[in-house]
């Protein structure tokens, strides 16, 4: 017996984009698709759980099913990836208005740095961290076995802005002097802001930018819209220049 259509699932913008029959061509399951991209599985679950690769959904167990046409465009699309392609240096922020929204931009900046010889820091509180670790699609033993190898650093807010350049600087020449090559840091901006002064914060995203300059990093500081109001999210962009060299719904959701 045939099965019938299968829908397309894309993550991205949670609908249907089209319906295909499985015959059309050859589907491979997680495990011949990692081999083909010579990536882990892992990898392929953040993938498609941020929408950056396209997966069919079957079976009750809605497993993931790759199509060879849907792999190679993905390996063809790499190197115009904006996520992995950030020149070190830069500093973004980004806008969210659902903490669906939050965890979808902070996972797909995430995902294209947590990988060997790199070191990414995610700064949120702990429900949020939870929030962008299911996004990754890292389980609580994924979770633990990237953080163990420091690849992942989850980390909470200093009480003030200098307390926390201070841990970041610390932190950061520790992972270069460990021989990473590359950092990535995602910062939910709320997490600080609700414990100093608006023109502490702004001093400190400035005293960042700075620093940020002189290190193999790139930065996406995240801004809660239902918390912040036109003023900061102005302020937000006069201090990340950087954020309009890309197309805005980037940094959006």
């Amino acid at each position: 017996m045939s099965e019938g259509p299968t829908e397309v699932f894309s993550p991205a913008n949670c609908r249907v984009s089209k319906v295909v029959t499985p015959r059309e061509e050859p589907l491979l399951d997680i495990k011949q698709a990692a081999q083909f991209l010579q990536v882990s599985e892992t990898s392929l679950r953040r993938w498609t759980n941020t929408g950056r690769l396209t997966c069919l959904r079957m079976g009750g167990k809605r497993e993931r099913r790759f199509r060879l046409s849907d792999l190679m465009a993905f390996m063809e699309n790499q190197p115009a990836d904006v996520a992995s392609q950030l020149v070190p240096g830069t500093h973004l922020c980004g806008f969210y208005s659902t903490n669906e929204g939050r965890a979808k931009l902070a996972a797909a900046f995430l995902a294209a740095g947590i990988v060997p010889g790199a070191v990414s820091y995610l700064v949120a509180d702990r429900a949020v961290r939870r929030e962008v670790l299911a996004q990754l699609g890292m389980d609580k033993g994924v979770a633990q076995r990237d953080t163990a190898a420091r690849r992942l650093v989850l980390c909470d807010h200093a009480a003030t802005g200098l307390a926390q350049m201070k841990n970041f600087e610390e932190r950061f020449v520790a992972a270069t002097a460990g021989g990473a090559h590359s950092l990535r840091l995602v910062g939910d901006v709320w997490g600080l802001a609700r414990k100093i002064t608006r023109d502490a914060l702004v001093e400190f995203e400035e005293a960042y930018d700075q620093a940020s300059r002189r290190l193999p990093l790139v930065s996406l500081c995240l801004y809660d819209v239902r918390r912040f109001s036109s003023l900061d999210v102005v302020r937000a962009l006069r201090g990340h220049g950087d954020t309009f060299r890309y197309p805005a719904e980037r940094w959006l959701a």
